[in-house]
């Protein structure tokens, strides 16, 4: 890597380590247990028993499906697909679209209307959780705001239930004869903003249906995205690429199994509107384990820099890079495996982020050969093995 590029580098893994710092210390109260294992028990429940314990037919999808088009459009649409439009710095309005697809595949079956049955913030007698037990996010308030960390959260969840509406993925309604908006329940208990397509857009946005499934083309996200945690513990850019690989591996099942998908960069920039920045985070989702690149003899693997590539991609001697999505990596708790990769590192993460877990591979076969050859050596063993470094 060129050393101008460190300093960046590391800042960014700075404010990755910071957040999922603050994640895994968020609470509700100074007496209360981390906010991480009640959201993680809740999603759980709600999978396991719809949100509700004594349902007699749960669903437990294995899979949450989401429709085509909210990752990929056509070139001719003027507002391109809904994904990266909910990609931001700070707010959960993307996560909380996932969140309120996995709520409602968990309630209802494939085609049936969705109806939101919970409030922001919780009141005793609630049938369902409220939406604040399900949502983990940073809960520190600024010193002098008066409010608490489930205050501020629950804030956070209004302010991205209006951001979805701009985007005419919801229809909140106002309380009778006033201004005021209905976020959770109203007065009555049925009164509540109705969820729209996830493929809305604002001439057409139908009232959402869980979709019926198909044998390709749906983004299926596994249940343990949301159950241990990964929905919270990624950040939006790195949301929108894992779902895009998820995409793509569903979309072309046959390539992913047999080499690998690629996403090349005119299609990402115009049918999936993504900014290089996000296709960019695809590095910390290898290095997470979520996906894996595949090794090219012709690119630099740490950075993925080749040399003279107008020259060479003109002359086809280099392809995009190749990606395979590891469902089995979601099995694992999310913010204990991101904090582990970024601030303790084993040889075998610092391989795999140099040279792809190919190598990994190929140096536990060694030992097959020989046990006294260590699988994991250090990387100036690595660098000496290959006559390469990772930096260069």
């Amino acid at each position: 890597m060129n050393p101008q590029q460190e300093p960046a580098l590391s800042a960014v893994v700075t404010a990755r380590v910071g957040y999922v710092n603050a994640l895994r210390k968020a609470v509700d109260g100074a007496k209360s247990r981390p906010l991480a294992e009640t959201v993680q028990k809740n999603l759980t429940e709600l999978w396991e028993h719809g949100g509700r314990e004594g349902t007699a037919d749960p669903r437990r999808p294995e899979r949450i499906l989401i429709r085509p088009s909210f990752v990929v459009r056509a070139a001719t649409d003027p507002l391109g697909p809904m994904l990266p439009r909910l990609v931001k710095s700070k707010g959960l309005q993307l996560r909380l679209m996932l969140l309120l697809l996995f709520d409602a595949q968990c309630r209802y079956g494939p085609g049936e209307a969705v109806r939101n049955v919970r409030r922001v913030t919780p009141r005793a007698g609630d049938e369902f959780e409220s939406w604040r037990q399900l949502v983990l996010a940073e809960s520190l308030p600024a010193r002098g705001s008066g409010c608490g960390p489930a205050d501020l959260r629950a804030r956070q969840i209004t302010e991205a239930l209006r951001a979805l509406e701009a985007q005419d993925l919801l229809s909140i309604p106002y309380e009778k004869g006033t201004t005021r908006r209905i976020y959770g329940l109203a007065k009555d208990r049925r009164t509540t903003w109705t969820l729209r397509s996830e493929a809305s857009t604002p001439d057409v946005h139908p009232r959402y249906e869980v979709p019926v499934p198909q044998s390709f083309g749906f983004v299926r996200l596994p249940r343990e995205f949301f159950t241990n945690l990964w929905i919270f513990a990624l950040t939006d850019v790195e949301l929108a690429a894992y779902v895009t690989l998820s995409y793509l591996r569903w979309r072309f099942p046959d390539k992913h199994a047999a080499q690998g998908v690629y996403l090349r960069g005119d299609h990402r920039e115009v049918y999936f509107r993504m900014t290089r920045t996000t296709w960019r985070s695809t590095e910390l989702l290898h290095r997470f384990r979520l996906v894996d690149r595949a090794r090219d003899p012709r690119r630099n693997f740490r950075t993925g820099n080749v040399g003279d590539r107008d020259r060479r991609w003109k002359d086809k001697e280099i392809m995009p890079a190749l990606f395979t999505v590891n469902e089995d990596a979601l099995q694992r708790p999310a913010l204990e495996v991101i904090h582990q990769v970024l601030t303790a590192p084993t040889d075998e993460d610092e391989m795999r982020r140099n040279y792809g877990q190919a190598f990994v591979d190929e140096q536990r076969r060694m030992t097959l050969f020989d046990p006294t050859d260590f699988p994991f050596a250090t990387p100036p063993s690595i660098d000496t093995l290959l006559g390469v470094s990772p930096t260069h």
